[in-house]
């Protein structure tokens, strides 16, 4: 339990407030970050002069904080503090909504109660019906004996004609009854609706939390306070869809959304949405040094050396992966936010309401749009790939960066796949991949040595390795490619590493990764370009190499 604040020292003393005042405050907006969100209600009361309680139902708990309550020139804001299963009742914290989807649900059930008892009664008549046909068939001739003709064509007359019209009677009573049948089990559906609409409200249920708000107001009047709670259960993620349109005037048009969830255990209905790149739940404080203490002890024994001190740290991660099998579809919200960049973080303004149940699965915001001027061109692993992949380079030209994200990409309009965005910051440059080109074949392999042994000559110190990769262009025009091949490099002065390649790289530790090297093939139609690796390698007697060529 939140403990009580004490704001105003005259509303901690024991005098009993003039009255308790119960409202419901629904969510009016809120500011979603990555992970968690701040939450906003409005709290509004008719309020006399003097000491009062404002109570409010509450879903806050202890690890989130406390609330934060502002309140306008002449109110004080008291102590606040949590009152545990509160209400027994939960219907008496239902909102305006929520009483009135209530109502409607009984009313369902009511609906569907007399249409319970007609097709009761609809049942008892067709069985009437029949059991009357029953005994209809039973009547014969032999209680006929010693009656002329002419009375046992009558009485033969008046039983058809009988049994006739209780076989239309029972078959009446069976249409009816179908129809009454039919009428309830769309009753049924119609309740089991109107209860998935007041369970979409999230209403409260058992024993409900209250939240205790002491006010002072200096004049009666209407009073409104702002109540901000932080909640964890909630987050955003950025998503992207990305168009690579190729030629000599190549471009990148990007779609930027939001996906959006939230579990707090309320319905945000119609709110005010601000996303925010800010996170509250991140490390706040630099972590404290501890002392370093150098000794010694004899071998063999356990000592402080055996303890590892670190500052106690809390890390929380939202869960990118919100396609879960079983997740409701998300909703796609198509108006565009307007972004503010305000130093530390980055927010989007949404400029229209938005609704989201708790746990109902993922809303999809649509927030802008970019066009990049963009470089293409080919790139080519042939350790690992079978193809060369079409590759684009943008500069991020817009005043915010881009997190990092799920994205679509799609080359002149056709989807090709799902890949990931990292981080882009404002100004900085992004290489996005557009599939792979059939067109660019990739070819490695381990080649025979003098001494005939496949793939290396080896003995317990040396090693002597040839490797070769190849481009092969099968399309109509000439193609560079970008190729990438990772050279074995040492970092022991004991392990010797003589490397040679025809031809030589254009490019080493290519993106300061070591031993990366680039060659810039460039590979005319139906061509094939080939590298040609020689590995040389010496180490010390008794050592042992570990390496993958």
């Amino acid at each position: 339990m939140l403990r009580p604040l004490a704001i105003s020292a005259a509303l901690l003393s024991s005098a009993a407030y003039a009255e308790d005042f119960q409202v419901v405050a629904p969510v009016s907006s809120v500011t979603v970050y990555p992970q968690g969100a701040t939450v906003t209600r409005v709290i509004a009361a008719e309020l006399p002069q003097g000491q009062h309680r404002i109570l409010i139902p509450y879903t806050g708990n202890q690890n989130d904080g406390p609330p934060r309550v502002t309140a306008p020139d002449g109110v004080v804001i008291g102590a606040m503090e949590v009152l545990n299963g509160y209400l027994s009742d939960p219907e008496a914290a239902y909102s305006p909504a929520q009483t009135a989807a209530l109502e409607r649900v009984e009313a369902a059930k009511d609906r569907l109660q007399e249409l319970e008892d007609v097709v009761v009664r609809g049942q008892a008549a067709v069985e009437a019906q029949n059991s009357k046909n029953a005994y209809l068939r039973t009547l014969t001739g032999a209680s006929l004996t010693g009656v002329d003709v002419e009375a046992m064509r009558a009485a033969s007359d008046m039983i058809a004609d009988e049994l006739e019209k209780s076989w239309q009677a029972q078959y009446a009573a069976s249409v009816a009854l179908r129809d009454d049948e039919r009428a309830r089990d769309g009753a049924k559906k119609v309740l089991a609706q109107a209860e998935q609409d007041l369970r979409r409200l999230s209403p409260p249920s058992g024993n409900v939390t209250m939240l205790a708000l002491s006010v002072e107001t200096t004049a009666a009047g209407p009073v409104e306070l702002t109540l901000n709670t932080l909640n964890y259960s909630a987050g955003w993620r950025a998503d992207y869809d990305l168009d690579l349109t190729r030629g000599d005037d190549a471009s990148v048009a990007m779609e930027r959304k939001v996906v959006m969830q939230q579990s707090t255990g309320e319905l945000w209905s119609d709110v005010d949405l601000i996303l925010s790149t800010a996170n509250p739940f991140a490390q706040v404080d630099p972590t404290e040094p501890y002392p370093s203490q150098a000794y010694i002890q004899a071998k063999g024994k356990a000592g402080l050396g055996s303890v590892r001190r670190s500052a106690p740290q809390a890390e929380y991660s939202l869960d990118l992966a919100r396609a879960d099998e079983g997740a409701p579809e998300p909703v796609l919200v198509a108006p565009r936010a307007q972004a503010v960049i305000d130093g530390l973080s980055v927010t989007y303004e949404y400029p229209e309401p938005v609704s989201l149940a708790t746990g109902g699965g993922e809303l999809i915001l649509a927030l802008d749009d970019f066009t990049f001027d963009a470089r293409e061109f080919n790139r080519a692993a042939p350790r690992f790939d079978k193809t060369a992949f079409l590759m684009a380079e943008f500069t991020n030209s817009t005043q915010e960066p881009f997190l990092p994200g799920q994205m679509s990409v799609s080359r002149d309009g056709v989807f090709v796949g799902r890949s990931a965005l990292p981080l882009v910051p404002a100004g900085d440059k992004a290489e996005v991949s557009f599939g792979t080109l059939e067109g660019l074949r990739l070819d490695y392999k381990l080649l025979d040595n003098d001494t005939g042994d496949r793939g290396f000559l080896t003995s317990s110190s040396t090693r002597v390795q040839q490797m070769e990769f190849s481009v092969e262009n099968l399309l109509a025009t000439s193609e560079q490619v970008q190729t990438i091949f990772a050279l074995p490099y040492a970092e022991q002065e004991d392990l010797s590493i003589s490397v040679t390649a025809r031809p030589s790289p254009d490019e080493r530790d290519f993106e300061q990764k070591r031993g990366v090297s680039v060659w810039n093939l460039e590979v005319g139609p139906g061509e094939k370009t080939t590298v040609r690796v020689n590995v040389d390698m010496d180490w010390p007697e008794g050592q042992e190499l570990f390496w993958q060529p």
